[in-house]
């Protein structure tokens, strides 16, 4: 038995990419999709899954018990060049679609215990020929129970 430990930033990050990776060939075909913060060179078009922040869950007050609430970027970005902006449109709703799957999701999670999750904006911008929208979700997850 492994006694590795994780963040549940990196739980999450993991856990969203095995699920996309699962749906990537039929939704997001040729698209490579990176997880959190890396030295990896970049091109587009590109998906990255961030889990940007995470905190105690607040309504469980000072006992915790190991759950979070979890703020995550999903960015999605397209090149002018290779796409037009219906495509890339197309990309961020199958991103969309990706995360709207809940029962899915909670299958994919890697570590611990999914709960839920749900999107607070997506805001979108073109800069330097390229498309970008940002997804933000609010995901509510848990560590495993203690051995």
């Amino acid at each position: 038995m492994s006694n590795t430990i994780y963040g549940i930033r990196t739980i999450t990050e993991q856990s969203l990419k095995a699920w996309f990776d699962a749906n990537a060939a039929t939704m997001l075909p040729g698209v490579p999709i990176h997880a959190g913060q890396t030295d990896e060179i970049r091109g587009v078009p590109i998906i990255i899954l961030h889990a940007e922040s995470a905190q105690a869950h607040r309504d469980l007050g000072a006992k915790t018990l190991g759950n979070f609430e979890l703020t995550v970027k999903i960015y999605v970005y397209s090149s002018a060049d290779d796409s037009t902006l219906a495509q890339h449109r197309e990309r961020v709703e199958n991103v969309q679609a990706i995360m709207q799957d809940v029962a899915g999701l909670a299958a994919a999670w890697t570590v611990g215990t999914y709960y839920a999750s749900w999107i607070v904006s997506d805001d979108e911008g073109v800069a330097d020929r390229r498309y970008g929208n940002v997804l933000a979700y609010n995901i509510v997850a848990a560590y495993p129970p203690a051995a």
